[in-house]
């Protein structure tokens, strides 16, 4: 049997409608009561009040009676069962006929008593309804063969249209003491609304028209016309129309003309569904190269300028043919598409820039970083791909996507000029997820990474250091780009060990800089668990280890061949790997792999990863990835001054030391080496270039600390060139933003720059185009609709049914075409849902599934096998600790056909942690359990799933949730342009709660971290000896203020405010920064959350918050 994802996905569709709706035949019979067994698309009664009763938990026991193997019956509280379901859409005024369908069933009791007989009725099929002869005037039809089902509409003017809302009803009525209603109930209905050629629906939703804007908005040429990024989206998605609007049930519509305006047919669905098209780098055919191997290995700049001058040539015809077409859009939209098309071609020109740079002979080592770039991400991309596929890494292609190349090439000028308007910018990369935004800012980082050792330089040591800082919001996303970024800075190092001469003698090296709870801070710490792992390995202690304190076991297997470095089946293999070199003060990995380059005989130093503070301190990796909540240490922290270049020196034999160096920290530099002399006191170049990955998730309140504690680290980054400051190149990457221009305003005080720019539609920006369905399968998206039923039952027995559903299919599929379903991932918004869930993983669903199995017959459609499975579900949450998340992330890629070396997983359970970063390539079925929060994050979330094989996402809506009915209800129109319905996001650096609660911790980071008197704890005396530094400080913060409006005056008085606590203070006691045990000297800092013991209150965390107050209530 051949692989066929897609029939594989239809399937399950189909067996979770045939099990929650309906039929599975047209006549078909039944054991037990429709009530019981269908859960979805039922008109009640029109006075059954309330709605069935069921246990909350929806168990079924695996009771061998057919009467308890569905959830029991009676009322939720004051939950109306719904009567009607419909429709509402326009329709030109001139027409007067439309053709409607109703279809439904219902059942009848015959025979045994627990037998029940489907009744079809379709004898309305396509009747002629005159929608224009009663205006607001109520009409209805008597459905044939019965006496209380009707067809109910009215018509309304609206504008130059006429709206129809149009119902099907059940007006059965249900006696006070009558309980037995099935038969009385509607099922399966379906109402179709035809023109028969005539096309009478018109858009429902028009854009604004520019005579509708305020008269303020048309004074403003740039402003009448809503937001930017509304007017963006408007023309991007002006085919994206809609034609009806749902009520308890969705709508979908078909045979639209041609001129996308008018639609010849509308129908309802149950259980709707949409696939939203894969939008995807195109292959190069065009001309020239794309190869990382071929570029790697070209001789001068000449012949990379001509293998990659097509891509330009191609780029500006694309540019030149969209302009063709502005003239026929409309007024509006053409204005907006003549500025997209003004950030295309200057796109186009630093594209060009970049490429000439390479070409030059004024700056030959631009053209061998970019060599040393494409070798390394050659052998990058070949490795981790053999080591997902189990291939050999020579015979492994290696080939820039068109975008990839191009951001690279655009960003080169602002790398390399400190002095170029670039350097002034921030590049936002925005690009769907999955479509390879990593691999384009890690070729960006591989070239940076080169060009800093190649360029050398007298005054600044770049031969070492920090060169590249990658942050992120989430400790699951921080540690799964850690494991794929070491795999380039494993390339980087294999490269440099060949070519010394030109890349220095300094390994390179990747740091892991997070909090304690997720890797021990302290080298100490990290000995000890080691040592504990260790004895475990050697069978010399049973006791489980607490790894809520963080563990530095971040690496599960080697990044370079992908052998294992962790096995629970092999718990020896451990001591192989993770070893404390306790002379050097140092953690080595090894791979036990003997012909790879970081086994022990190979590599002296192993992989080149660090995971404890101590060591990033003191040897300072070139790549730097943390968490953003660890920038809040910046004032706690003097040794964090090292990152940013600022060292008193280097001592041979232990690395960097800091101007705030403890009386510890001394002697820990003693007990490794005798010469403790400092003997290159030179600065180390401060970071070149910071990447802000998955930049949506930095707003609201994490986003204005964020915002606010950046001025700190531009500052600290900063070089003084001609008498002006100088940051490093900053660039950021998302696939959900709205309002990007303001948000990376308000955090990094830079003008925007987005890429790829956007052409005219959604479909195409040159470098990503939307694929038609035929030829590559897109996103599945199912929606679940249960009124009257609780979320649990809804989630049981959809669970139960995909559960069920795989075991079976493998009789008529391979298992390779099955797998990617065998997964289930579980989606929730708020951990006490997830908790709910964990009950019907390990009890509910199980008995579900068997009573599914039980049903089995041969007039049945499908069939169901109930799965086994362990009961203890792995969760990806807030609540893990992070030593389990590389065991996950592993678990989750082992294929259930195949043995390997980890176990394949049935279910799990996920938080919004999911929502960024986790890349499963084989995952591809997700349940979600209501509507996500935002847009953003449902479209985050659901896009784990479907990035190689069709996905498939089954949304669970919450009926008792307004917000939730509407997504359902609109369905199809919200799916269909799902990328305009992100929601703006703001950050407020200099708002005054921001103020409050971070501005002292900037201004102590600055003082502190920036000026070598202040950096000791004792420093904090050193601030009435310089008035210049806080002049400087000063002036710098207010500069920041002014670039982001916000308002100087408040922030003024607070700068001096707070300076003036910290004067006060010196001049009447001893002070330090923190941690004081004399009771004599004051603590400058002390954390927020804490009572006071300090002067500033200041986070430990960008999370922080104030501390708790209790509320008690007095009896008068």
């Amino acid at each position: 049997m051949g692989e066929n994802y897609t029939t594989v996905r239809k399937e399950l569709v189909e067996r979770l409608s045939s099990e929650l709706v309906g039929p599975n035949y047209p006549r078909e019979s039944i054991k037990g009561k429709p009530l019981q067994k269908y859960l979805c698309g039922i008109l009640w009664p029109i006075n059954s009040g309330l709605a069935m009763e069921e246990n909350e938990q929806g168990s079924t026991q695996g009771k061998e009676t057919h009467k308890e193997e569905y959830e029991s019956l009676a009322p939720l509280s004051k939950a109306m069962n719904p009567s009607t379901v419909g429709l509402s859409f326009l329709v030109d005024s001139n027409i007067s006929n439309i053709y409607v369908t109703v279809r439904f069933g219902m059942y009848e009791n015959v025979g045994e008593k627990e037998e029940w007989t489907r009744i079809p009725y379709e004898d309305m099929k396509q009747k002629k309804i005159n929608i224009s002869a009663s205006i607001n005037k109520r009409q209805k039809k008597c459905i044939p063969n019965t006496d209380s089902v009707f067809l109910e509409w009215i018509t309304r003017p609206y504008g130059d249209a006429l709206a129809v809302s149009m119902f099907l009803v059940n007006r059965n009525y249900q006696a006070v003491d009558e309980y037995d209603i099935d038969h009385k109930c509607v099922f399966q209905p379906e109402i179709v609304v035809e023109g028969k050629g005539s096309y009478p629906f018109v858009v429902r939703q028009k854009m604004h028209r520019k005579d509708e804007c305020t008269e303020n908005d048309n004074a403003n040429e740039d402003t009448w016309y809503e937001d930017p990024d509304t007017r963006s989206n408007n023309l991007l998605f002006r085919d994206e129309v809609v034609f009806g609007l749902g009520h308890s049930i969705s709508v979908h519509w078909d045979l639209v003309s041609r001129d996308g305006k008018k639609a010849d047919k509308l129908f309802t669905r149950v259980i709707p569904t949409y696939e939203i098209p894969m939008v995807i780098p195109p292959d190069w055919d065009k001309g020239g190269t794309l190869d990382m191997k071929q570029l790697a290995q070209m001789k001068t700049g000449e012949e990379i300028y001509q293998a990659l001058k097509p891509l330009c040539v191609e780029y500006g015809k694309w540019i030149e043919e969209r302009k063709d077409e502005i003239p026929f859009l409309s007024e509006e939209h053409g204005k907006t598409a003549e500025k997209h098309m003004i950030a295309c071609s200057d796109s186009l020109r630093r594209i060009k820039n970049g490429l000439e740079l390479i070409r030059s002979t004024n700056n030959s080592r631009v053209f061998e970083a970019f060599i040393f770039a494409n070798q390394v991400m050659a052998l990058q991309r070949s490795h981790t791909e053999a080591a997902r596929t189990g291939g050999n890494p020579d015979d492994i292609s290696a080939v820039w996507r068109p975008f990839q190349m191009a951001f690279l090439l655009q960003n080169l000028e602002g790398l390399i000029n400190p002095n170029s308007d670039d350097r002034k910018m921030a590049d936002l990369l925005w690009f769907p997820t999955g479509g390879g935004k990593t691999e384009a800012y890690l070729g960006l980082a591989a070239f940076t990474l080169g060009y800093r050792r190649m360029k050398g330089s007298d005054d600044l040591r770049t031969d070492t250091g920090v060169s590249i800082i990658m942050r992120y919001t989430l400790r699951l996303l921080t540690i799964q780009q850690f494991q794929r970024a070491a795999a380039m800075i494993c390339a980087c190092e294999h490269i440099r060990k060949k070519k010394p001469s030109l890349l220095g003698d300094t390994p390179f090296r990747i740091g892991l800089w997070v909090g304690e709870k997720s890797v021990p801070n302290k080298f100490g710490d990290a000995k000890n668990m080691i040592e504990a792992l260790r004895s475990i390995a050697l069978g010399k202690r049973d006791t489980p280890i607490d790894v809520s304190k963080g563990s530095p076991v971040q690496l599960v297997s080697c990044p370079w061949c992908n052998h294992a470095l962790v096995d629970e089946k092999d718990k020896a293999l451990f001591l192989k790997t993770y070893k404390v070199k306790g002379k050097e003060r140092r953690i080595m990995i090894y791979c036990p792999n003997k012909k790879c380059d970081f086994h022990a005989q190979n590599s002296k130093e192993g992989l080149p990863v660090l995971v404890t503070d101590e060591e990033i301190y003191r040897l300072l990796p070139d790549m730097l990835i943390g968490t953003v909540d660890k920038f809040a240490r910046m004032p706690w922290k003097p040794e964090v001054q090292n990152l940013f270049g600022k060292v008193k020196g280097e001592v041979p034999g232990w690395g960097f030391v800091s101007n705030g160096n403890s009386t510890e920290e001394m002697s820990n530099i003693k007990s490794v080496t005798t010469n403790n002399t400092i003997q290159d006191s030179r600065r180390v170049h401060p970071p070149d270039l910071i990447i802000q990955d998955e930049l949506h998730l930095i707003s609201g309140p994490l986003g204005t600390m964020v915002g606010l504690y950046e001025t700190a680290v531009d500052y600290l980054s900063s070089l003084s060139i001609d008498g002006r400051k100088v940051g490093p190149k900053i660039v950021a990457s998302t696939a959900t933003i709205r309002n990007a221009d303001r948000q990376i305003q308000g955090l990094f005080t830079r003008k925007a720059k987005i890429f790829p720019s956007p052409g005219l539609s959604h479909k195409d920006s040159f470098f990503a185009k939307q694929r038609p369905l035929d030829e590559t399968p897109g996103r599945l998206y199912v929606g679940v609709f249960a009124p009257g039923r609780s979320m649990k039952t809804a989630l049981l027995r959809v669970y139960a049914n995909q559960l069920a559903s795989t075991p079976v299919m493998e009789e008529t599929s391979s298992r390779k075409s099955i797998d990617p379903y065998q997964t289930l991932v579980g989606y929730f918004n708020s951990l006490r849902e997830l908790g709910g869930a964990v009950r019907l993983i390990e009890d509910d669903i199980p008995s579900r599934m068997k009573a599914l199995e039980r049903q089995n017959a041969q007039e049945q459609k499908y069939a169901f096998k109930q799965r086994e499975y362990e009961r203890d579900v792995p969760e990806l949450t807030s609540r893990i600790d992070s030593a389990d998340i590389p065991k996950i992330l592993k678990n989750l890629e082992q294929p259930f056909y195949k043995e390997g070396p980890n176990k394949p997983v049935n279910v799990l359970l996920a938080s919004n942690m999911i929502s960024v970063g986790v890349d499963v390539a084989r995952l591809g079925l997700m349940v979600v359990n209501g509507q996500p929060k935002t847009t953003a994050e449902y479209i985050q979330s659901t896009s784990r799933i479907g990035r190689t094989f069709p996905g498939l996402v089954i949304m669970t809506y919450n009926w008792i949730r307004p917000r939730d009915i509407s997504h359902y209800e609109e369905f199809y129109a919200y799916h269909s342009a799902i990328y305009r319905y992100v929601e703006p996001i703001s950050v407020t650096p200099f708002s005054s709660r921001a103020r409050d609660r971070g501005l002292a911790g900037v201004m102590v980071s600055m003082a502190r971290l920036g000026h070598s008197s202040m950096t000791a704890n004792k420093g904090a005396m050193s601030l009435q000896e310089d008035d210049s530094i806080v002049e400087e400080i000063q002036a710098y913060l207010l500069k920041r203020v002014r670039d982001m409006n916000a308002p100087r005056d408040e922030v003024l008085e607070d700068i001096t405010k707070r300076f003036n606590e910290w004067e006060e203070v010196v001049q009447k006691s001893q002070v330090v920064y923190s941690y004081s045990k004399k009771e004599a000297v004051n603590n400058l800092l002390y954390p927020l959350g804490q009572r006071q013991k300090g002067v500033f209150k200041t986070p430990g965390s960008m999370r922080d918050v104030e501390v708790s107050a209790g509320i008690y209530l007095r009896r008068d």
